[in-house]
Order: structure tokens, then sequence, then C-alpha cells
């Protein structure tokens, strides 16, 4: 019998006891209300960093996540995904591309969401699902517990 308990102990010592952590959800949504179309949102706290992409309609999904208090970065929401390499040509000889690169994607929200110091938003975990209204020129709003933000 001991050995059944070592063993179950050892288990769970190497693959890990509970669900591991959290799962935080929720929708980014600019100034006028819409959905951002594209993006990150980025999780920092004691020392951690959680990433979710957010999909077309504006929801992230970031799993795994420690119980804790985190704040928020959103990173990439920008009016149109560009690549790099538009409207450049590409050089057979010397294998590069050359010429005027097309401008970079303008982005959609104020530049202080880019840093979790300074974004304003914090996430508290376990929490449920939160979501982010950005502003594009003003303050940050906070991160609303969606239940509340229906309300």
């Amino acid at each position: 019998m001991r050995n059944f308990f070592f063993l179950a102990g050892l288990l769970c010592f190497v693959m890990g006891c509970g669900s591991g952590g959290g799962t935080v959800t929720g929708k980014v949504t600019l100034d006028d209300g819409s959905a951002a179309p594209r993006g990150s949102v980025v999780l920092m706290g004691s020392g951690s960093t959680f990433t979710g992409a957010i999909g077309a309609n504006g929801a992230y999904t970031i799993e795994g996540v420690a119980a804790g208090e985190y704040n928020v970065a959103v990173t990439g929401v920008t009016a149109e995904e560009v690549d790099s390499q538009a409207g450049m040509e590409f050089n057979d000889d010397t294998g590069e591309y050359v010429g005027e690169a097309a401008a970079p994607p303008k982005s959609l929200i104020n530049a202080k969401y880019f840093n979790p110091n300074t974004s304003g938003l914090k996430i508290t975990v376990p929490g449920g699902s939160y979501d982010l209204q950005l502003e594009g020129e003003g303050g940050a709003a906070a991160a609303v517990p969606a239940e509340d933000a229906a309300s």
C-alpha cells in the first residue's frame, strides 16, 4: 500500500496535479464599439507571461493561467495586415528584396496599451471572462468581467 501512495505521488509530481491553471476569456472592443479584428492579449504578473490571440470577432482565450493578478497589454490591433515585402521587388542575383516597403499597418488603439505597466488594465485569475474596452486616443477603460459588462 505504501508503494501505491509513493507511485501516485511521484506520478502527480511528474505529470502535475490539478488543471494546470485557469482559463481567461473575453472580447476586445474598440472605442467605437466594434470588435478588434486581430492582435494579442498579454497577461504579465509574478514573473509569468501568458498570451492569447484575438480572433476576427474580437474574442480571445488564454489557457493555463496561474491564479493571481496580472497587468494586461494588448498588441497588434491594426487596421490591416501588411506583408513586410509588399511593394518591393525580389532581386534574383542578391536574393534580397529591394525598393520601398509598404507602410506599416496603422494601430487602432492608443500606444499605452502596448505596455502592461501603462495600459491601466488588470485581470485577476481566477475570474473567468474579461471584456477589454480600448480607446483609440483617450485613457484606458477597465477590464470588466463579461457578466458585469452586459449590465
